[in-house]
């Protein structure tokens, strides 16, 4: 009988050990689900900001492909403008070269003539001097009076001279006619009509 209570004992005090190992096992096993909850939750919450972070990503992604497909479009056009502009411009520095070089033979003409008319110039300033310091005293406007009187002199007796000289060779030396022909070309023609005589 003692024996029997003491297996008894035995196997009460063992099943007790083991019903305390299991509930701390349990009570280890509910620990640690909690804890495996707690962070299955935290897991799900960064999925889900990743997931957040990963759509907006995305989408600021999409929008910068569309911007930059709209910058792509807008550029291309820029560009057409561009290219139309640029041989509006070729076309346009052309014509400008062109009168460019009309430009530059007209100036050179115009060199020319700026050329001459500064020497031309030059000239009339030295006479403008000349005449200028010889009539700036009375008797050098008497030398210049009278240098002009005899060259309008000389001028008149060179024509009389010319003349008489050209009269010479066309004139008739003083015969009327001259191998059969007359020599003067007389101005005015004398007919004369005899006077009608009858009865009425």
């Amino acid at each position: 009988m003692k024996k029997e209570k003491g297996i008894l004992y035995v196997l009460l005090i063992g099943g007790m050990a083991i019903i305390v190992f299991l509930g701390l096992n349990y009570f280890m096993l509910i620990k640690e689900r909690n804890a495996m909850s707690k962070q299955l939750q935290f897991l799900e919450k960064e999925v889900d900001s990743y997931k957040a972070e990963l759509d907006a990503e995305q989408k600021e992604f999409t929008q910068k492909v569309s911007q930059m497909l709209a910058e792509k479009e807008s550029l291309q056009k820029d560009l057409v403008n561009i290219r139309g502009k640029f041989e509006e411009t070729r076309a346009l520095l052309a014509d400008v070269k062109k009168d460019m070089d009309v430009l530059k033979a007209d100036n050179k003409v115009l060199s020319e003539k700026a050329s001459g008319l500064e020497i031309k110039l030059s000239d009339l300033n030295e006479e403008k001097v000349e005449l200028q310091r010889r009539l700036s005293s009375l008797k050098e406007l008497r030398k210049a009076i009278k240098e002009a009187s005899q060259k309008e002199y000389n001028r008149i007796r060179e024509e009389r001279k010319l003349r008489t000289q050209a009269l010479s060779n066309t004139g008739n030396r003083g015969y009327l006619v001259k191998e059969g022909k007359p020599t003067t070309n007389p101005k005015y023609i004398i007919r004369v009509i005899p006077a009608k005589t009858g009865s009425q």
